[in-house]
């Protein structure tokens, strides 16, 4: 297939179908003629305010139409787009900026202050008509943009190899590394994704994933390069609320869902119904094993009617390499497969000598493609350690990419994944280089030795636990609170263990395997006073697969995520038939601290149900008996008043 490149692939879509919904995100909606001029006019502004081809472009908005809009348009620009999540720590997003030397922005303009100083960069504010902070004079924020008018489509011809994105993932030495992806490659993955799922004209596509991964590039031009519709929640984070994303995919008719498997789970543990998803017909799961105890519950629930499909590959290839349509018999398997690889794309199994693995041989899996990306942003030292010389040609212009995954192919010729060789691990699909935390955490200066392992939750679901050993005396929030300066939420442990050294085997190395011993250490214990605290400390218990809970201890300190919060809501409001925002669980995230936000709402919704009580009887007064009761109400007044 020739190439043309997503944004001229959507280019044709739009002049096609101009009144076609596009993105709909909540109550906003756009439609393809919309976007396509709005892409446009932003394009030709980018090229006449002077961003030369090739330019770094920095995003930095929450809008998804915003978003979508600043991605397609710098690459009609000729430029390269990278992403920035405004709820990173400054600290992550200045080393992010630095990386790249940013000289073009394009942002929202409430984010305008939270840009790191970058000297002499330029700034398109795509909703302001003002500088929103003159006194910046490290910036100079383009404010004609909001009167520019150019919606004719640029004239600019992009080579299929040009970089055209940098994504960041986390990196062992505390520097995160940025994937340069190539415009062929998405156009290849997207290709393949439209016709293997048959995704074409009013296909309602989920966008489910955060604009800083690679993979919200899939959410976005599966759907724009094929007439469907990009459908997203409102708000950041709507999606951890599992009860109202079930009813977001059931009400919104999607009818192609892209989610982590652990997302799955979630919503498998709040009671889904055979009449749910009715539109549904695929969900593509990636980022983590699926569960085979998973695939049972599902299968129970819906059979073969909604299609599970495993996704495979890493970053540095683009997105999915390999696949494998689930199977309701797959259930009885030790583990699901990743299946085979996608047309363009081969796997290899390789023995650390380099050759070839057998079938049911464990091995590194290396992936071969002309459509990986370009390694990783000024690191040519990590990229050659990354993508080697394939070891079946030699040919030195032949390059294959080194996952540092496990695996082994079985007998009908699917791969198996086994787990990592090294250090990183993935919390709800998001990949997360453990050595970078522990880096962290040695910069600290109470803090003598630290390990980073993942463990899994009664669920199934990982999470991050940190052991520490420290020098001088520190509380465990303190150091959570360092980290989360730092790095990414996902990136911060969930639990810390504070110990006295260290296991090690008889080399030296640390034992991980017998950190988790360690984990259910004796924490200063305060038993429940009020039967609503033990309600809560029995559903914790459970939840988390922990023997004791005290009222003082922490969701989130004791092996709680952002997953397991949801499924405490769901707990909470099928156990005390009351409803509490998943921000109180963040807010409050003690057994005591909820317990008292329950009972307070519990207070609220009797107080307003005694009021509308009351108004629904002076409703049923007549004229007469309302006039006779006011009149009651202000003798009893006036005579108070005279004592």
């Amino acid at each position: 297939m020739k190439y043309k490149g997503v944004h001229t692939l959507f280019s044709e879509i739009a002049v096609r179908m101009p009144s076609a919904l596009a993105v709909e995100y909540g109550d906003q909606q756009i439609r393809y003629g919309e976007l396509e001029a709005k892409t446009n006019n932003l394009a030709n502004f980018l090229i006449a305010s002077g961003a030369p081809r090739g330019s770094i472009v920095a995003i930095l908005a929450e809008d998804t139409i915003e978003i979508i809009t600043a991605i397609i348009a710098i690459l009609k620009a000729g430029c390269v787009f990278v992403p920035l999540d405004p709820r990173l720590p400054e600290r992550r997003l200045t080393a992010i900026v630095a990386e790249i030397s940013a000289k073009w922005f394009v942002l929202e303009s409430r984010f305008y202050g939270s840009i790191p100083l970058t000297s002499g960069a330029k700034v398109i504010c795509v909703d302001s008509r003002r500088n929103p902070d003159p006194g910046r004079g490290d910036l100079t924020c383009l404010t004609d943009y909001m009167g520019y008018c150019n919606i004719t489509k640029p004239d600019l011809v992009s080579d299929p190899d040009d970089m055209c994105y940098i994504y960041f993932t986390s990196g062992s030495t505390g520097r995160p590394k940025g994937i340069a992806g190539r415009l062929k490659a998405i156009e290849h993955f997207v290709n393949w994704e439209i016709k293997t799922f048959g995704v074409g004209e009013g296909t309602r596509v989920s966008q489910l994933t955060s604009p800083s991964f690679d993979a919200y590039l899939r959410d976005v031009f599966v759907p724009l390069c094929s007439g469907g519709t990009v459908c997203g929640l409102k708000g950041v984070r709507d999606w951890l609320d599992i009860e109202s994303l079930i009813n977001w995919v059931n009400q919104e008719r999607i009818n192609l869902l892209h989610c982590v498997p652990s997302l799955l789970r979630s919503m498998l543990s709040n009671g889904l119904k055979s009449d749910y998803f009715l539109a549904l017909k695929y969900i593509l799961l990636a980022g983590e094993p699926v569960l085979p105890l998973d695939l049972r519950k599902w299968s129970d629930i819906y059979g073969n009617r909604i299609q599970l499909v495993n996704m495979y590959g890493p970053s540095e290839t683009t997105m999915t390499k390999l696949y494998y349509f689930i199977k309701a018999t797959d259930k009885d398997r030790r583990s699901i497969p990743i299946g085979k690889p996608m047309e363009g794309a081969k796997a290899l199994i390789v023995t650390s000598e380099g050759k070839t693995c057998r079938q049911g041989v464990v091995g590194e899996i290396y992936i071969h493609t002309p459509f990986r990306s370009l390694g990783y942003y000024n690191r040519p030292e990590l990229t050659s350690e990354a993508f080697i010389v394939n070891p079946l040609t030699g040919s030195p212009d032949d390059l294959i990419y080194k996952t540092g995954d496990l695996g082994r192919v079985l007998e009908d010729g699917n791969l198996e994944f086994l787990g990592r060789k090294d250090q990183q691990v993935k919390i709800r699909g998001i990949r997360v280089d453990v050595g970078e935390i522990e880096y962290l955490l040695l910069e600290h200066g109470a803090v003598k030795e630290a390990a980073v392992i993942d463990q899994d939750d009664t669920s199934g679901n990982k999470y991050l636990c940190a052991y520490v050993v420290l020098r001088k005396e520190e509380k465990t929030h303190e150091l959570k609170n360092y980290l989360a300066e730092r790095l990414p939420d996902y990136s911060v442990p969930s639990m810390f263990v504070m110990i006295e050294s260290l296991p090690r085997t008889i080399s030296g190395k640390i034992d991980r395997k017998a950190l988790p011993a360690f984990a259910h250490q004796e924490r200063v214990y305060v038993a429940p006073r009020t039967s609503m605290e033990g309600m809560m400390a029995g559903i914790w218990m459970e939840l988390l697969g922990v023997e004791k809970i005290g009222i003082n201890d922490n969701f989130f300190q004791v092996g709680g995520h952002s997953l397991l919060a949801t499924q405490l809501l769901s707990r909470i409001r099928s156990f005390f038939a009351i409803e509490i925002p998943l921000r109180e669980i963040f807010a409050s995230p003690t057994v005591a601290g909820l317990a008292l936000a329950i009972t307070q709402a519990q207070l609220a919704e009797e107080s307003e149900e005694e009021m509308d009580r009351i108004i629904e009887d002076i409703k049923q007064l007549s004229d007469g008996d309302l006039e006779h009761m006011l009149n009651e109400e202000a003798k009893m007044a006036g005579g108070i008043g005279g004592i």
